[in-house]
């Protein structure tokens, strides 16, 4: 997809995110993200910034092609 159609499609209200997204953000935040997959043979995805800004890490499970969800410590936000 051409990167401007590209734009125009995630700009648009109720748009999924997606791996790209994810990079945008781990590099605006500067922190690494950690995704846990249903996949079987890519269980685990490390996302790291450009340039590391923070140890915080932001956790996400990620049900193949349908939805991701934020992980946290239970009792802890």
């Amino acid at each position: 997809m051409v990167y401007d159609e590209y734009l125009k499609k995630m700009s648009k209200a109720g748009e999924w995110g997606d791996h790209v997204t994810l990079q945008a953000a781990a590099d605006s935040y500067g922190v690494k993200m950690f995704v846990i997959t249903s996949f079987k043979d890519t269980c685990y995805i490390e996302i790291l910034p450009q340039s590391l800004k923070s140890n915080r890490i932001i956790t996400l499970s990620f049900w193949a092609e349908v939805h991701y969800n934020s992980i946290y410590p239970q009792g802890g936000k």
